[in-house]
């Protein structure tokens, strides 16, 4: 295990990324306010009297679900740090998903390496390092089913000059998308080239600087790429996350009566994915809700009233169950949200 950098976040979290806060603060307020200008109360909840709620708690089931296949996925990437239980790195993965929801700038990514490092004693830069990894497949993921979501859009939603090209070339771009993932495994394939072998085995002697430390601790948490049975399983797992996702999403469509194709799940999980990049306000409210009714109305022609009502509902769905869920990892692990965003010891 890599020894401790003398690191110290005296606060909060909060302090590391404190620009975005308010950069999401006011993106998600303003997306709040043109969403609601023309928000229709008695259409809206209409509509919420229609919903079936055999295929909306079906929706929930799945995403929650979804969020817990990205346990055993990050416990491959933690593995070469050192021994962790399953249900620790659980616990610690839905607090932070718990913060996400409560705080800015996916403060939360944060919170749960900090968890992590206090019960399990790894080295917070090589967890953050395991992390961006995570989020690295996430990436590629998302940019997978976009392209995916670009060769499954209805005819005539494309912009007119490109349309007869997509039209002609539909099969290939399906595809090439379902071959990026491949872009990946090479890339990763490639890493131990690049990277000294021994170097993760090498523990730093002496007083070594901090900045030796830090480089040390990136490649332990790097390690995982050096096996390419690691990386696939990694793969395999970010597929059936994303898989379970537009599942999800498809549910969430069904439960509001609207009779379209399973491939409107995964354009709206490109569409989410996407419009959630961009600094958020908590909870991503705003943004969220406007990627959602712009995706329906615009593409699947959606009535505007119920394409509102439809955004705020899969937005419960996806960000109050996983809430409660990390709530409740957090009472399990008999910690509070002001520890879990406050660090009083060095992270190394």
């Amino acid at each position: 295990m890599a020894d401790s950098i003398p690191w110290r976040l005296d606060h909060s979290v909060l302090k590391m990324k404190g620009w975005k806060f308010w950069l999401g603060l006011v993106v998600g307020i303003a997306a709040l306010a043109i969403f609601s200008r023309d928000l229709d109360w008695e259409s809206f909840l209409s509509t919420w009297r229609e919903v079936h709620l055999g295929w909306f708690s079906l929706g929930i089931f799945f995403f929650c679900f979804s969020f817990f296949l990205r346990c055993p996925r990050w416990k491959i990437l933690v593995d070469d740090l050192g021994e962790v239980s399953l249900k620790l790195l659980t616990q610690a993965f839905f607090v932070g998903m718990l913060i996400n929801r409560i705080f800015p700038a996916r403060l939360g990514e944060v919170a749960r390496c900090v968890v992590l490092k206090r019960r399990a004693k790894f080295s917070f830069v090589a967890l953050l390092t395991t992390v961006a990894l995570e989020k690295s497949f996430d990436g590629l993921a998302l940019l997978t089913v976009a392209a995916l979501a670009l060769g499954f859009l209805p005819a005539g939603e494309l912009p007119q000059n490109l349309q007869p090209l997509f039209e002609e070339h539909r099969i290939k771009i399906i595809v090439g998308a379902l071959g990026l993932p491949l872009v990946l495994l090479a890339t990763a394939w490639l890493v131990p080239l690049f990277i000294d072998p021994r170097e993760g085995q090498q523990k730093p002697r002496g007083k070594t600087g901090f900045f030796h430390k830090t480089i040390h601790s990136g490649l332990s948490g790097l390690a995982s790429l050096r096996r390419g049975r690691h990386t696939m399983g990694v793969c395999i797992w970010t597929g059936a996350v994303w898989f379970t996702l537009v599942l999800s999403a498809y549910c969430a469509l069904r439960s509001f009566g609207f009779d379209l194709p399973f491939s409107a799940g995964l354009v709206l999980c490109a569409a989410i994915g996407i419009a959630v990049t961009v600094p958020q306000a908590p909870s991503y409210v705003g943004v969220y809700q406007l990627a959602v009714e712009w995706t329906l109305v615009s593409i699947y022609e959606i009535p505007q009233q119920e394409a509102k009502a439809f955004a705020v509902g899969i937005w419960a769905l996806q960000i109050i169950p996983v809430g409660i869920i990390g709530f409740a990892c957090l009472r399990t692990l008999g910690t509070s949200l002001s520890q879990a965003t406050h660090v009083d010891e060095e992270i190394g």
